[in-house]
């Protein structure tokens, strides 16, 4: 079976500059792993999210997907075919990386940033699939405005309790 990684910033998402919008997101996320999986592993540190992601990755061995907190629209079915077609990235609208699914957590070299779609997917021979609730990221709050039809309860319930204030 493969292991589940969530980068997360903690405090969430500067941009964005709601935290509790971004565990909201986070918890869409993790709900969807869940459904799939044991568990999925958290995971923030200095040096930013690809740092964090070699840390967590450095002591696992074996099938690993990443995939990052800000996919509120992201669905179990989409993590199992992106976890089924390892080596496979899904980038994101501006050519970053949303997630990875790796064969072996091995395999992984931090790459992120300004198109590293294209970069993971050279290193690692990737397919890229083209799944909505990964394709979409939630950067800034006209990128929520786009997908808010789409997000998941956690963000839907948030985004509902801030209309009522």
């Amino acid at each position: 079976m493969a292991a589940y990684v969530i980068p997360y910033r903690i405090g969430g998402k500067t941009r964005l500059g709601d935290p509790k919008l971004a565990l909201a997101m986070l918890s869409d996320v993790t709900d969807a792993v869940n459904e799939i999986a044991d568990e999925a592993l958290v995971v923030d540190g200095p040096g930013g999210q690809g740092e964090a992601v070699a840390g967590a990755l450095a002591v696992l061995r074996g099938p690993v997907t990443i995939v990052n907190a800000d996919l509120p629209c992201v669905a179990s079915l989409e993590l199992e075919q992106l976890t089924a077609s390892a080596p496979a990235i899904v980038a994101a609208r501006d050519g970053t990386t949303n997630a990875i699914s790796l064969r072996d957590a091995g395999d992984f070299e931090p790459l992120y940033g300004p198109g590293s779609a294209a970069r993971f997917a050279e290193q690692l021979g990737a397919t890229r699939l083209a799944l909505p609730g990964m394709r979409d990221d939630v950067d800034t709050w006209d990128d929520l405005e786009r997908v808010r039809d789409r997000v998941g309860k956690n963000t839907r319930r948030y985004l509902s309790r801030l209309a009522r204030v």
